[in-house]
């Protein structure tokens, strides 16, 4: 007895450690691998050698940890405007038209990096791939939508295939 109780406390304790690990901030533990999938998907959908891909995904890094910079500094914009909702306080026009120019001026640095990067890109990539690599952000998120659509949609009933389906 005193054995088998010692066996299923040493699996129950196994099956413990086994379980998946804790979340490591936004995205938790699955963030390593969507990273990889997107830069297998890049690669395929750029159609990139080995040697392209070996500079482009250290300058994308970098381009990607610039953007994140830009997006922090607009989360920071809105905090005051969320305190002040917190506290059910009005907002003045002046406020607003602040708020939209800080946000203007942003979203031009944001398309100022992209355009750079894209014009980096430039030195290892033909034309071609320049601007399938505009188009992918846009790109995988039709592919993401649309995957999920299908995956959500109820199958259609037997001997009713050519009816259209109902969204």
């Amino acid at each position: 007895m005193r054995i088998i109780a010692i066996n299923l406390l040493l699996i129950l304790t196994a099956a413990l450690f086994a379980q998946p690990g804790k979340s490591r901030g936004p995205g938790g533990q699955y963030t390593d691998r969507m990273e990889m999938m997107r830069v297998w998907k890049m690669t395929e959908y750029l159609e990139l050698n080995e040697e392209q891909a070996e500079k482009l995904f250290p300058s994308m890094r970098n381009h990607q940890s610039e953007m994140r910079k830009i997006m922090a500094k607009e989360k920071e914009l809105y905090i005051p405007f969320y305190e002040k909702a917190k506290k059910n306080k009005n907002l003045t026009k002046i406020e607003v038209d602040n708020l939209l120019k800080d946000l203007a001026k942003l979203n031009n640095e944001r398309a100022k990096l992209q355009i750079d990067f894209v014009k980096k890109s430039g030195s290892f990539l033909d034309p071609f791939q320049q601007v399938k690599l505009l188009r992918f952000e846009p790109h995988m998120k039709e592919q993401a939508q649309k995957k999920m659509k299908e995956a959500y949609m109820r199958p259609i009933p037997k001997g009713k295939k050519n009816l259209k389906r109902k969204r």
